[in-house]
This record gives C-alpha cells, structure tokens and sequence, in this order.
C-alpha cells in the first residue's frame, strides 16, 4: 500500500488524546428530590461529564469513536493499493489504425487486438475513471469524450475500423495532450506497432505518456513499384517486390492491364532482397495492376495500380504570391503533384506538365500546358492595351474549359483590356472586350485569364473549382477524369454539384455531399477499386498503399514523441486511490456509535 499524503497520520495522536480527555472529565452532580427511587434505572457508568478528573473506564462509545477518527486520519493519508491495468483517474486512449495495424502476426490482428486491449482497459476503469478514446487515423478523430459511462465507450468503440493508409500519429497526439495536458496525474496511452514516422512538436504537459506496443513479427513482402517507362525497345511496364522479412519467400506475382491478365512469375526472394519483372506493355492500356501472392502477414501492400491516362496524372507547378483558394482547388484534385514558387525556376526545364502564373507575367515554359491568371506576358495568345475598372461579364461559348461554369454574376475590381493574337480564341467577353482567351497549338495548349482570382469574388463561386477543373482537363489534353489513382486513406475532390455515391471494394456505399460545386472523399481508405457516382457519371478510383514506412511492419520497442523516447511496456501496474470506502466506514460506524449512544441515554 502506498500513501500520497503520510503527513496526514500525525493527526491521529492529537486528536485521540482530545476525545480521550474528554471521558476523564468527572460527573458532577446535583441533589434532586424524587418521591421514589424504583422508577430510576440503576447506572453503573457516566455517559456525560463536565469537571475533572475520573478513573478511565473502558466504553464502547470510546472505541467506536477511536476507530471512526482512525479511519477518517488515514482516509486523510490517501492510501492506494497496486492494480494492474492502462487505466487511471484520467485517461486518453489513442488506437493507432494505420495499414501496419492490419498485420496477422497476431491473431485476428493488430488492430482486433488494439480493440481488446481498450475494451479490457473500459471494462478495468473504476466509476469515477474518466476515459477518452481517440482514433489515429488518416484524420484524428474523437470516438468519444472524456466520460464516466463504460456501456455507450463499449458500442462507440466497437465502430472504430481499420484502415489501409499511411498514418501520422503526431495530431492524434497532440489532441489528446490538449484534452489532458494540464491535468496533474492523466495518462496518455498509445496502443500502437510504433511503425510511423518520429513524433515532433508535443509535448504531453502533466500527463504522462504509456506506449503499449502491439506485434510480433515483421515478415512481410510489398510491392514497392509499378509503372511504365519509354525505351528505345517500346513501352515497358515494370514491377518491383521488396521483403523487409529476415527470412526467405516464395511467392507469385501477377500483372493485368485494363482488367487483363498480362504476365505471372513465381519467384524466391532472399531476406531482405528484391526481385522485378518488365514486359512490353501497349500504349492503348490505361490501367495497370499488380497483384501478389505470398504467406506475409500484411495483404494491403500486395496491391498496386497504375493509372496511365495523360489526365490522370499531373504535375503542377504554382506561380503566386499567394492564393490559398487556387491552391487548395489545386491540391484537392487528385490527379495534381503540386510545386509552388514565388518566380519561375531557371532550371524548369520539361519537368511539368502545367504551369500557372497567378498574378505574375507570364513567361516561356516547356510545359504542355499554362494557365495565365490577370497578368499576360509575351507568350500569351494576347496583346495589351491597358486596365479596365468592375467591367461586366457579357457572354461566353460552350467550350470544354467552361463546360458548367457560369459568369453571369461575376464581380471583378479590375481586368487586363486585351487584344486576341492570331492563334487566340476568344471564349468569354466583357463589356471591357476579351475577358478569357484559348490557344491551342501542337506544342502547347494556353488559357489567359484576363484577372487574378483575388481580385474577383470568382474563388467564392461554385463556378471556381469547376473551372479549375476543366483548365487542368484542356490544357493537359485530357479526353477526361474517369479515372484516378490515389493513396489509401488521402482525402481527394472531385467536381459535383450534387451528392455522390461512393461504392467500396466491399461494395458497401457511401453518400458524399456537395460542397460549393466540388465533394471531398475522405471514405477510400482500404486498398482496391472504388467506384464514385457523381452528377450522374461514373469514375473508377484505385487506392492504393505504396509506403516503405507502413510495409515494415516489425515491432518498435521504443517510440520518440516530441523531445522524449517512450519505451514500450508489456505490463503497467497503477495506484488506485481507496479512501471513498475508508470514509463511508467511517460515516457507517459514527451512526452505529450514535445509535449506541441515545440507547444509553
């Protein structure tokens, strides 16, 4: 047993010897006349006194009140006994459901076992524990707050699922150290492999941090490339295989093309090792698929796509000074690697695929495609004559950049007067002239705009994301988006007006509302086909897990949060306060001692 406060005993001496003082005190009396003395019971001890001194007689009443201030001192102390369990007074759990967690090493899962673990950690907790659960997920999320109800943690634990993607740990942390940081005493638990990248910037305050680890073993092999590549023989596609496994593997791996089985080779991979595969592939096949048999504990890496439509991939690079609206229309797109600069890079070379000047001249690009918003510069397809002060948009034509996106109630502070140049298309007017220009040449497609979007309420539009959808469409060359390649668990958008239906690999459905013209997937957490129903076309998203970090599955024995290392523990013992019970024994025995007492009287 131990006693947080010890200090505390030393009362117990004075005031015993105050209650013992006051059964010395002496009776005294006062001569009464009574016609008889039959009626009176005969007393043989004094229940009170008032003047000193008398012979200490042993009483009942003395004990009990003894023993009530014994209990009372003590609970004063705050005794605590020994328990075992990852529960304390005050306490977050962070589950860990990144694609590591999937591993069968041990039995369902690690993360079925995770589950367990917390659900024994609710059942253990006492009725004044408080408890919070928090899921470390693609996005953290709260399952649910600190509370004292074990019957609604059980069910909303029951709902957390685990997922096939690569998961930062640190703001699911963070979340909880900002939920019991500044509580004395609280615990923060981990309940992970501790197969992520090092934690920085946390800091747990007063809690104190418990790494339960979960794993044993960390065989696994993974499919670490796919893609296609031009040589002087032709298209190629090629197929890398990787073992993070100390030991030996056979396995089988095997490529489709649009659905297609193309090659399949049985292969031994040493510890450690590698093994690759290249066929011809054709240049009509838009999809690529790898998919690999093998007895490894982690099945979400034996999965790959690859997605070689022109529009389905796309490096991007941003010139601005700054628009968070163009970058965030920009990066929700799953199709978009984006790259941002301040001034063109001298050594751009051939490396993207479009170029956009926000607001900064445009200049020649090697590009296939550049987007030019309010500044032209010598290469755009027009001439300037000067500035125009809130012109009106007028009209426009029914072309594939603005295919479903409407001007009509378009403000705009000021818009270059241009000049359209021979090989310029005019497919928007204002009442200042020309208001948006197209060229499209052999070489190189280009789309001027003749405002930045910080100097309209364009980026407030519906119209907004839409229209930067159709620019990375046209100006890529694109026949269209059917078709996506993301990772597991990685939020992407899509253009949408109306609420979409994402069916699983599984085939359960998912409804996605529309926000402002454009719906964000947060559901594609699993590794497989997706199909995604919006505005009444069908698009096929393959996820994919592709990480060297989450395919090393093996155990880490020691984790580094912020500035400290936290080592595993296999067994955590705790000090569970008892003195509630200590007091109500001592409520329990001042009533008996009362009852004993006005029975005397």
């Amino acid at each position: 047993m131990n006693l947080q406060s010890p200090s505390s005993l030393l009362l117990l001496a004075p005031l015993a010897g105050a209650i013992i003082l006051l059964y010395l005190l002496k009776m005294k009396r006062r001569d009464v006349a009574v016609p008889a003395t039959f009626l009176w019971p005969a007393r043989t001890e004094e229940v009170r006194a008032n003047s000193l001194f008398q012979k200490l007689h042993l009483s009942w009443l003395l004990a009990l009140q003894l023993a009530a201030l014994s209990l009372l001192v003590l609970a004063f102390a705050r005794p605590q006994s020994l328990q075992t369990g990852l529960i304390g007074e005050t306490t977050v759990l962070v589950i860990d459901s990144s694609a590591s967690m999937q591993a069968t090493d041990v039995k369902p899962s690690r993360f079925a076992e995770a589950k367990r673990i917390a659900l024994e950690a609710i059942r253990s907790a006492q009725p004044t524990d408080r408890v919070a659960l928090i899921e470390a997920g693609p996005s953290p999320r709260v399952i649910f707050p600190l509370s004292s109800d074990p019957l609604k943690q059980e069910t909303a634990l029951e709902s957390v699922q685990p997922t096939d993607a690569e998961v930062d740990v640190g703001p699911a942390l963070r979340l909880a150290g900002a939920l019991v940081g500044s509580i004395e005493g609280a615990r923060i638990v981990l309940i992970s492999d501790g197969d992520f990248e090092p934690v920085s910037d946390f800091s747990p305050g007063q809690a104190a941090v418990v790494y339960k680890p979960i794993g044993e073993s960390g065989d696994n092999l993974a499919i670490s490339a796919l893609g296609v590549a031009e040589t002087l023989s032709g298209r190629q596609l090629y197929c890398g295989v990787k073992s993070h496994s100390s030991k030996p593997f056979n396995g089988t791996l095997t490529l489709y093309g649009d659905g297609k089985l193309l090659d399949s080779r049985t292969f031994q991979i040493a510890p450690h090792g590698s093994f690759g595969a290249d066929i011809p592939a054709s240049s009509q096949t838009k999809v690529f698929e790898a998919k690999l048999d093998c007895p490894d504990y982690l099945k979400s890496d034996n999965y790959a796509a690859c997605v070689t439509d022109s529009g389905a991939s796309l490096r991007v690079l941003l010139i601005s000074r700054g628009d968070l609206f163009l970058e965030r229309a920009l990066t929700l797109d799953p199709r978009v690697t984006l790259d941002r600069a301040n001034t063109l890079p001298s050594d751009i070379g051939d490396r993207y695929d479009i170029v956009i000047f926000d607001g900064v001249a445009e200049r020649p690009v090697k590009s296939r495609g550049v987007l030019t918003l309010g500044v032209a510069g010598p290469p755009s397809p027009v001439t300037i004559r000067g500035n125009s002060k809130s012109p009106k948009f007028l009209d426009s034509e029914d072309v594939k950049a603005l295919h479903g996106v409407d001007l009509k109630n378009l403000f705009m502070d000021s818009v270059q007067i241009a000049v359209p140049t021979a090989r310029g298309r005019v497919i928007a007017n204002s009442t200042a002239g020309p208001l948006i220009v197209q060229s499209d040449s052999p070489s190189q497609r280009q789309l001027y705009v003749g405002f930045a979007p910080l100097e309209s309420d364009f980026p407030l539009q519906v119209a907004f994301p839409i229209f930067i959808s159709n620019a990375l469409d046209y100006l890529a060359g694109a026949t269209g988006t059917s078709l996506f390649s993301v990772k597991a668990g990685v939020p992407f958008g899509v253009i949408g007006t109306s609420t979409a239906t994402l069916t699983s690999p599984a085939g359960t459905r998912t409804l996605i509302p529309s926000n402002g013209g454009s719906l964000v997937v947060r559901d594609a957490k699993t590794v497989g086909v997706y199909k995604l129903d919006v505005d009444g076309k069908q698009k096929t998203v393959y996820a994919t897990l592709n990480s060297e970090r989450a395919s090393k599955i093996a155990p880490v024995d020691k984790v580094l949060l912020g500035k400290s290392t936290v080592a595993a523990i296999k067994r955590q013992d705790r000090f569970a306060d008892f003195w509630r019970p200590l007091v109500v024994l001592c409520l329990l025995i001042l009533a008996a001692e009362w009852w004993l007492y006005a029975r005397r009287s």
